[in-house]
């Protein structure tokens, strides 16, 4: 089975050897304001108060933003892959109008149903751990809207032991679903849960403190 789909539309280079922190940001509910069903068309796509100007701080506080998110609506043929050119530039400028500095680094869509069994949907930490490999190692990915479906394995997660480290003690997982925490948990990423409809805006602090160790989860 094909892996998810990847849009590279932020300078990954620079975090090359920098040591930069990741945080991997669910979409709807921790950016955008999710919908019954799905957002389907970028006039569905709407911010979340003080989400853009928490991601300008995560930008400034040297941190490189990855959204991870599953869309399932592909593989139910509701839509295909190119709709996500139109919703993720619709995502980006709208932030970019609310704060210059709101920049996504990288977009990462699972777009496999529950029962494809695929490697790459949350709970798996596929995609936080494909992020990690496209932004930190020399896995050279066009500069594009366009999605380039990228296949990946099912990662060994030994569920029933402790939470494995993280490659940065700082990264971090934003959601508003079990499953979001349990990629994270996967990961080894500090995890934050978000109320769905206020999102990003209620954990900025906690995340920017590097004391923090985030929201403790079992799987």
């Amino acid at each position: 089975m094909e892996g998810p789909y990847v849009q590279v539309v932020g300078a990954l280079e620079r975090y090359r050897h920098s040591n930069a922190p990741i945080a991997f940001l669910d979409r709807d509910g921790v950016i955008n304001l999710g919908r019954p069903g799905y957002v389907n068309t970028a006039s569905q796509m709407q911010l979340l108060d003080g989400a853009a100007s928490s991601i300008a701080r995560l930008k400034q506080a040297g941190y490189a933003v990855c959204v991870v998110t599953n869309q399932s609506a592909i593989s139910r043929g509701l839509w295909g892959p190119k709709r996500l050119i139109e919703l993720h530039q619709a995502l980006q400028t709208q932030l970019s109008e609310h704060d210059p500095h709101a920049v996504i680094d990288l977009f990462i869509t699972c777009p496999h149903r529950y029962e494809d069994r695929c490697s790459c949907r949350k709970p798996s930490p596929a995609m936080l751990l494909l992020g990690h490999r496209l932004i930190r190692e020399e896995m050279e990915l066009e500069t594009s809207w366009e999605p380039v479906q990228i296949p990946v394995s099912f990662p060994s997660v030994a569920w029933w032991s402790e939470k494995p480290p993280a490659p940065h003690v700082l990264d971090a997982m934003v959601g508003d679903r079990r499953s979001d925490m349990g990629a994270g948990w996967g990961y080894g990423a500090r995890l934050f849960r978000v109320p769905r409809t206020l999102g990003l805006a209620t954990v900025i602090d906690r995340i920017i403190q590097e004391e923090d160790e985030g929201d403790a989860f079992q799987p």
